[in-house]
């Protein structure tokens, strides 16, 4: 009887395990199945959808409640696929196989345990187990701040996840009862993450700077994360890249702040480092360091660093050359570059070029303000005298940077000028002609003949039409200035000059203008007369 009983407990035993798999089987069918290896993907099935910075590490994911697995199991004649949930408790139940307790522990660590057990039911079966899901958890923020309390995370969360969520909540500035409250900015620096009875300190201005991963951790569950507003900063300027204010932080040396600031300039001074410190609100002492020594230094509270620099450090100069050169363009210079050596760089000039009427223009000089100009721009206009509205229209068709040739000397007196950073010079077409224009009997284009004045133009041009006025300008090529014309006056190649015409009247328009005048008058009489006779 006895025997009878045990062999009873046996089958049940056996039934139930049968029925306990069978109800949690989602797939029986094993048609066509490699039995000698997974034949299931457990990448297609992963059901994570959380935004991930990189792969979860196995060695480092710390498992815990609400974490879901698949766990695909496969046997000699079925295929098991299960999906569990870590409980509450961190806890998971396998069918048939038992509990596992898996909280804190790592993702590897849960994947071998899981897997040895199900070996211990069945030596041969095949084993996938994947995390498909990740669970969601609170963590406590605590500080000075306008809310504290829990905020949303995940095991993939970062410190700056949590941060921006808290800054979300926290606005520097915030609209209440029609009047703006502003409250300080919440530290980027000094953040702490309390961890059971570890403390750890987040940057998350290093990490920016540096992409350490090491300044911005993962969130664990259990975490509390202290906040307070910025108390103290220092500045730095100079030669660094990054040059500005930063929070500071308890303990860093000078070494550490230029690395902050994105390390030195190429033409920073190493050996040129200014600090200046306040010993109290109002009193403050400077003192002058070196690179070498920038790692024993701390920094303090409103330090200012200045770390001088070359000014001219590897400056390229320039100049810009174009007109009648084969190679026009930009062309750099040192202390010792001519107008010769660039016109050699330029390739020389062109067949078409004049060479007797190069100009040299200098932006620099040329945006200096000129202080005579802003005193006489400063009197009105009606309260001017001559010579002041002189120098304005001189000014006007002038340039202060300008340096000008005007024959083949002067050219070859240009060629040992020095340029300077930003110099323009620029090589004229020669026209070789000359443009006579307005009351003349055949306007047109001449040849330039060297010495000939504007009355032997006009000659060549068939003299003055019967309209023509005694108003005879020269309009030069090189500046578009206007010049009553005279006998001294030098014509330059590709000038010219201008006739001023009268305006031609036909007589009969000038006689039916009359009439018409007429006519008009004495309409308005007849309709005054008419009004007196009424």
């Amino acid at each position: 009887m006895r025997k009878i009983f045990l062999l009873g407990l046996i089958y049940v035993q056996l039934v139930s395990q049968t029925i306990d798999i069978n109800a949690l089987r989602t797939n029986t069918s094993i048609s066509g199945i490699d039995r000698n290896r997974p034949n299931i993907n457990t990448e297609t099935q992963n059901e994570i959808s959380i935004p991930l910075d990189e792969p979860i590490q196995k060695e480092n994911y710390l498992v815990g409640p609400g974490d879901r697995f698949q766990i695909n199991i496969i046997s000699s004649d079925n295929v098991f696929t299960y999906s569990l949930v870590i409980s509450p408790t961190g806890e998971i139940l396998i069918p048939s196989i038992g509990i596992i307790n898996v909280s804190g522990k790592t993702l590897m660590k849960t994947i071998n345990e899981i897997t040895e057990r199900i070996h211990q039911w069945n030596q041969n079966a095949i084993v996938n187990i994947t995390l498909s899901q990740i669970r969601e958890f609170n963590v406590k923020v605590i500080g000075h701040l306008q809310n504290p309390g829990l905020y949303k995370a995940n095991p993939v969360s970062r410190i700056s996840d949590i941060y921006n969520s808290i800054y979300e909540r926290n606005p520097i500035k915030e609209e209440q009862n029609n009047k703006n409250k502003i409250y300080p900015e919440l530290t980027k620096r000094n953040i702490k993450i309390i961890r059971g009875k570890d403390t750890i300190n987040v940057d998350l201005v290093k990490f920016g700077s540096t992409g350490n991963n090491k300044f911005n951790p993962f969130i664990q569950q259990g975490d509390i994360i202290q906040l307070h507003f910025k108390k103290h900063i220092y500045s730095i300027f100079g030669g660094v890249t990054i040059p500005g204010e930063y929070e500071y932080v308890n303990g860093e040396t000078l070494y550490d702040i230029i690395l902050l600031a994105g390390g030195l300039r190429p033409d920073a001074d190493p050996n040129k480092i200014e600090i200046t410190r306040f010993t109290s609100t109002t009193e403050k002492y400077s003192f002058e360091t070196n690179l070498n020594k920038s790692k024993s230094i701390i920094i303090e509270p409103e330090d200012h660093i200045m770390i001088r620099y070359e000014q001219d450090y590897k400056r390229q100069d320039v100049v810009y050359i174009t007109g009648e050169v084969r190679y026009p363009g930009v062309y750099s210079i040192d202390n010792n570059s001519t107008l010769n050596s660039i016109l050699i760089k330029a390739g020389g000039f062109t067949n078409k070029a004049d060479s007797s009427k190069l100009r040299i223009n200098n932006l620099s000089i040329s945006n200096i303000p000129d202080k005579e100009e802003q005193r006489i721009l400063l009197i009105p206009e009606e309260n001017r005298g001559k010579s002041e509205r002189a120098y304005i229209k001189a000014r006007a068709l002038t340039s202060k940077g300008n340096i000008e040739s005007n024959s083949m000397k002067q050219t070859q007196l240009l060629m040992d000028f020095l340029l300077v950073n930003n110099d323009r010079i620029f090589v004229p077409e020669n026209y070789n002609y000359i443009e006579v224009l307005g009351g003349v009997v055949k306007p047109g284009r001449y040849p330039y003949i060297i010495n000939n004045n504007y009355k032997d133009y006009l000659k060549m041009a068939g003299g003055h039409t019967e309209t023509s006025t005694k108003n005879i300008y020269i309009i030069k090529a090189g500046t578009g200035q206007r010049i009553p014309a005279r006998k001294s006056i030098i014509i330059e190649n590709g000038d010219t000059i201008f006739i001023a015409d009268k305006m031609e009247y036909n007589l009969w328009t000038v006689l039916r203008d009359i009439l018409t005048g007429l006519g008009q008058v004495a309409a308005l009489i007849v309709v005054i007369q008419n009004a007196i006779g009424q």
